[in-house]
């Protein structure tokens, strides 16, 4: 094996990353409950292993160098993904499966509805966790629901919930201007996440009926659960998914401010990992989660005629 395929002693590593975290020799040897001297004894092995400086000495202090800095970042990442993998190592052995959403999509679609999941499937243990983008996770969980726009959705994918987006707010601020949604949508006030561009391509449908505004958000939240929350605290008219507003709309917390929609050609999709895609645990969450799509199904239809797989599938 050859010396760039080999990894510096595991005791270097923690060292350089107990002294990154707390600043000095004596407290990362407090930290690892080892004495000064083995601390300085790791600290010299590292340095020759990697055969440049990574520490800077004044005195009786000890600094990382910007090497020793950037070492000792990839360190403490490593670590902690170790770290958080043993912590999960119980669930492993757990007849579990492992289910990652968007924030949004699993406070109001998944959260509300898992009761009648674990009634149906007491055997089935269900880990739950968030993913803060929609970009995949690595690992990858047993099931993963992303957005997608319709034309790279996946072979392996299939829809679970619509895309599209409409303007709202909350009874409240439209009673404030006069209850009167056009003047709203024109005046303002107006709230997005970072993709404002949202408005723009509501404007360009609703042109012909909504005159010129001023676009500029007066706040921008980061990403749609934020915004939502915002949207339910009269904060603003928001463009939310109607997917996860139904209930908000249903028992009246929020008001459709027109019935021009956007982003048609978006979908919430699920993809099962392949490790155990045929697993019957994992088929019966994943035949769970296109259910709660039922409702939405007639907005799904026109994917379906264009080849995408849908949720009926």
């Amino acid at each position: 094996m050859t010396r760039a395929r080999r990894l510096p002693p595991l005791n270097g590593l923690r060292v350089l990353e107990a002294i990154g975290e707390t600043g000095s020799v004596t407290a990362a040897a407090k930290r690892l409950r080892v004495s000064h001297s083995a601390v300085s004894h790791h600290v010299k092995q590292l340095e020759a292993w990697v055969g440049q400086p990574l520490f800077s000495r004044r005195g009786r202090t000890i600094a990382l160098t910007e090497a020793g800095e950037s070492l000792a970042g990839v360190v403490h990442s490593s670590f902690d993904a170790i770290r958080h993998e043993l912590d999960r190592l119980p669930i492993r052995f757990e007849r579990s499966v492992s289910l990652s959403a968007l924030p949004i999509i699993a406070e109001t679609v998944i959260l509300p509805q898992l009761h009648r999941f674990t009634e149906q499937h007491p055997e089935i243990s269900l880990h739950l966790s968030l993913a803060q983008t929609d970009r995949p996770k690595t690992p990858a969980p047993d099931i993963e629901l992303m957005f997608r726009e319709r034309s790279r959705i996946l072979p392996e994918e299939t829809i679970m919930l619509p895309g599209t987006a409409v303007p709202v707010a909350a009874p409240a601020l439209l009673k404030r201007l006069g209850g009167d949604p056009v003047r709203l949508l024109e005046k303002g006030p107006l709230i997005a996440d970072e993709d404002f561009r949202m408005w723009q391509r509501w404007r360009d449908l609703a042109k012909d009926r909504i005159g010129a505004p001023d676009y500029a958000p007066q706040l921008i939240l980061e990403g749609s659960f934020l915004l939502q929350k915002a949207a339910l605290n009269g904060l603003g008219a928001a463009i939310c998914r109607t997917a996860t507003i139904q209930a908000d709309l249903d028992r009246g917390a929020l008001v459709r401010l027109s019935e021009i929609a956007i982003d048609e050609n978006w979908f919430y999709t699920l993809r099962l990992a392949p490790p155990r895609a045929d697993a019957p645990e994992v088929l019966a969450v994943q035949d769970w989660l296109i259910s709660l799509g039922a409702d939405h199904r007639p907005m799904l239809q026109p994917a379906s005629r264009a080849g995408t797989p849908t949720a009926a599938a």
